[in-house]
């Protein structure tokens, strides 16, 4: 194998390492699915109108 493979293939190894590592970072954190319902019985609905 030669030099720049060898460069290359340890990059490449090193970007994997960074990406997993975020990932894990990511996975504890809260987050919103912007595919999701909206549950109006949830009471974060800012429109609802009151009326006296």
């Amino acid at each position: 194998m030669s030099d720049w493979e060898k460069k290359f293939e340890a990059e490449a190894k090193g970007l994997l390492a960074e990406a997993e590592e975020e990932l894990t970072v990511l996975e504890g954190v809260d987050t919103i699915d912007p595919f999701a319902e909206d549950d109006p019985s949830a009471g974060d609905d800012d429109t609802t109108s009151t009326s006296d």
